[in-house]
């Protein structure tokens, strides 16, 4: 599987490092901080009810090596702090994690079958990944227990 560099996200994103190591390798992202792991990448996505944003420090005290941000304030004890960790600071942070995704899925020649909706999408993905898994090799995304 195909990681990331920080230089490599810099370059599709347009982001700004504002503290961090251009070599440093993103495995995992996340965009909820409930989620993240040690060493994971958060995304701050900002909508209607929420703003990510408002979450990096929580983020990268809970373990998180990068978070890319659109809109943060901070301070040099900020900077002091984290200084081994990676904050990158793009326009729109949204519009970031669909070129990080789609740089990643240019690294795989395989077909892709994407199903949206606001009602039974899970139980689609299901049913379909169970029939296409007769004839082919087939992953799905799962859910993350919380």
């Amino acid at each position: 599987m195909k990681n990331l560099t920080i230089k490599e996200i810099m370059k599709v994103t347009k982001a700004k490092l504002i503290t961090g190591n251009l070599d440093f390798i993103c495995k995992n992202f996340s965009k909820d901080t409930r989620t993240i792991q040690k060493g994971d990448t958060y995304i701050a996505i900002k909508g209607e009810k929420f703003d990510g944003n408002l979450f990096w420090r929580q983020a990268l005290e809970k373990g998180a090596d990068c978070v890319i941000v659109s809109d943060i304030q901070y301070e040099q004890r900020d900077l002091e702090k984290f200084k081994n960790k990676t904050i990158l600071k793009v326009k729109d942070t949204l519009q970031a994690l669909y070129k990080i995704a789609k740089l990643k899925r240019d690294f795989y020649q395989i077909p892709v079958i994407a199903i949206t909706g606001s009602v039974g999408k899970t139980s689609t993905k299901d049913i379909v990944a169970s029939v296409v898994s007769q004839k082919y090799k087939t992953l799905k995304t799962i859910r993350k227990q919380q």
